[in-house]
């Protein structure tokens, strides 16, 4: 029973690496938790979330494996070195999780258990707090892609002040023609309020000219 809690001299006891590996893993779950909480778009991932928790852990292993042998971190870094990521990430904020998990899970590895939670409990604060005041947004306004399609006979000049007296900004982006005098028209939109959307839509609608309404939402999504 003794060499559970003390293997050699020169390697760490398993009681050590299990209490280790679980506080990694609790602390993994909390970055996850936070992740989620604030997550924003339609590019979540469940795998983005295998990776998050593995990759902490696995720091965590590789720390435990490192720690005071210099030949062990250079050829970690030589078997390293053969990884290729070819996995793009669509938001640069889950480079920032990903980066937050491996630390994380160094610090555990090298027995900074201080470091370890109380990091994990501020940073999750500055996220948190990051996100529930939209620090970083030009504006509250909501951001959206208006598209339909009109008959030629559309009157431009009402468009103009519809779009006017509705939303604080519109934008021209795109006019395509489809034939058999039918166009297609895209304008870049804000509204003064999300509610506003429905009598907007209410208002088209309402022209005879318009068909095929679309409103695209372009502040919170990442990709379409």
């Amino acid at each position: 029973m003794d060499n559970f809690y003390n293997l050699t001299s020169t390697e760490i006891s398993a009681a050590v690496i299990l209490f280790n590996l679980f506080l990694s893993f609790v602390l993994q779950l909390a970055i996850v938790y936070i992740y989620k909480r604030t997550h924003k778009g339609l590019s979540y991932s469940p795998s983005f979330i295998f990776t998050l928790v593995l990759v902490g852990v696995l720091g965590t292993v590789v720390m435990m494996i490192v720690q005071n042998n210099l030949i062990g971190a250079f050829a970690l870094l030589g078997a390293f070195s053969l990884i290729r990521f070819r996995t793009i990430l669509k938001e640069t904020r889950d480079i920032a999780f990903v980066f937050f998990a491996l630390v994380i899970g160094i610090a555990v590895g090298t027995d900074h258990y201080s470091i370890a939670l109380i990091s994990t409990f501020f940073i999750s604060i500055i996220i948190i707090a990051l996100y529930h005041y939209n620090i970083g947004n030009m504006t509250s306004n909501i951001g959206l892609v208006l598209s339909f399609n009109a008959s030629n006979d559309l009157n431009t000049d009402e468009i103009r002040s519809l779009l006017s007296s509705n939303t604080t900004s519109h934008i021209f982006l795109r006019a395509k023609n489809y034939g058999n005098d039918i166009n297609n028209y895209t304008f870049s939109i804000r509204l003064k309020d999300a509610i506003d959307s429905i009598k907007l839509m209410k208002t088209l609608k309402d022209n005879r000219s318009i068909s095929n309404i679309e409103l695209i939402t372009g502040e919170q999504s990442v990709e379409y």
